[in-house]
């Protein structure tokens, strides 16, 4: 009788499983920092001090206890130094063993099962797997064992996914959202047809009801992907679910974007790969590249006109992080700090054609012309020493357009940036990865 109040409840779970789903994301990423560290703090090597010398830093020296150091390393060699690893793998699994045993509704049960059960309409008829907390009780137990063991299972070093396991959060989160969130009296008014009360089989079918489309909700507000509501429904293919399912998974993945990164772009992020949900996610990505290139300085630049010596002087003294010089002629070289882009050059290259030109060092003032046809197309068919006309874009261009330039262009990893042929900077794709990733 109250189709739009009805829809208003379903987007209302959908923006609840986007706030949950965005919490866990921030959840698994904090849990998964901390253990990783504690994983791989075995493995970090132990600075060793000889009898005569003093401690880096004038740190103490700890003692150290050389018999259950050789013990500890003969009980740990089976294992090939991943013991933090195998503990933790272990312990997760019995954890989860032990608390799924208590809770009759999720112990001993495959994930395809467990969905089956949590998305059956007669499940509150049955009574076995009832705690003496009741039905709102048991599903808010189970929800929270399954949060958190899930948290723990895709934290550690095993391969793991994470669209079955999220499913079944979001189906007890919308058991709890009908069971204890949602009052009786509006539950009835939900349900009532042409003045009449519903029946227990009513009631039973509304709440697998909001399992369904707290499923859906939720895995579509961790992985930030709409395809999870019309998988559900061409899995279940039940009839009027569509807007339910669709319009809630749009709410939480509208409200998830406010909370966190998607699953998989926060695991980017961790392994410091901000730079990819940057350019694909967040509203970086539609910033002008002017404001992440590295401005133009032309005491790192070549020349057009340049004498071996100088070349030999770049080649060398600069920082080894730059692996690309830009090729300019300057306006005004003792004056002006602006030069027009005319080619680009490798620091490898630079090395080459200093042994191509000069094997021996006989004649390092030789003036050259680095745009000298031989370069760009040498005669005997190698590769060009100098790039002739590199990728270059204007101020104003979106970095995920320079992005998606690296990918089609051959760039060989650096984009140009130019405002009416005067060089203003550079980006290389280092620099787009390495960017942080802020929501």
């Amino acid at each position: 009788d109250f189709p739009i109040l009805r829809l208003s409840i379903d987007i209302a779970l959908g923006a609840l499983c986007g706030l949950a789903g965005g919490c866990w994301v921030k959840c698994h990423g904090y849990t998964a920092a901390r253990l990783k560290r504690w994983r791989l703090r075995e493995s970090q090597p132990e600075v060793a001090f000889a009898d005569h010398q003093e401690p880096l830093l004038s740190g103490e020296r700890r003692p150290r206890n050389r018999c259950c150091a050789g013990l500890k390393r003969c009980l740990l060699w089976p294992l090939g130094g991943k013991w933090r690893d195998l503990f933790l793998v272990a312990s997760v699994t019995a954890l989860n063993t032990y608390l799924a045993s208590l809770l009759p509704l999720l112990g001993g049960k495959p994930q395809p099962l467990l969905i089956s059960n949590i998305f059956d309409k007669t499940l509150t008829s049955h009574d076995e797997w009832l705690l003496p907390v009741g039905v709102a009780g048991t599903m808010f137990l189970c929800f929270l064992m399954k949060w958190t063991t899930t948290i723990l299972a895709l934290s550690s070093a095993i391969p793991a996914g994470v669209v079955a396991p999220t499913m079944i959060i979001g189906g007890l989160l919308g058991r709890v959202w009908g069971h204890v969130i949602l009052p009786a009296w509006l539950v009835d008014l939900l349900l009532s047809k042409n003045g009449m009360p519903p029946t227990e089989a009513d009631r039973g079918a509304f709440m697998a009801r909001c399992a369904i489309v707290g499923a859906s909700a939720f895995c579509a507000a961790v992985c930030r992907a709409f395809a999870m509501a019309i998988t559900v429904f061409e899995v279940l293919a039940l009839p009027n679910s569509v807007l339910p399912l669709t319009t809630s998974a749009l709410a939480s993945i509208f409200v998830a974007n406010r909370v966190s990164l998607p699953f998989f772009d926060a695991n980017l992020a961790t392994r410091n790969l901000g730079g990819i949900p940057a350019i694909t996610f967040s509203d970086s990505a539609i910033e002008p590249v002017m404001k992440v290139m590295k401005v133009a300085d032309l005491s790192l630049c070549l020349p057009r006109q340049i004498t071996l010596r100088q070349l030999l002087h770049m080649a060398t003294s600069t920082t080894m992080e730059q692996d690309f010089f830009p090729i300019i002629s300057p306006l005004n070289w003792d004056l002006s700090c602006h030069g027009l882009l005319e080619g680009s050059m490798t620091r490898s290259n630079a090395h080459r054609l200093l042994k191509q030109l000069d094997p021996r060092g006989e004649t390092p003032d030789l003036e050259i012309d680095l745009m000298d046809p031989r370069f760009q197309v040498p005669p005997d068919g190698n590769e060009p020493l100098v790039e002739g006309n590199p990728v270059r874009v204007a101020p104003d261009c979106t970095v995920k357009d320079v992005y998606l330039l690296m990918k089609v262009a051959e760039s060989d990893g650096v984009v140009y940036v130019t405002d009416k042929g005067i060089l203003q900077g550079s980006v290389t794709i280092s620099d787009l990865m390495s960017r942080p990733c802020v929501l």
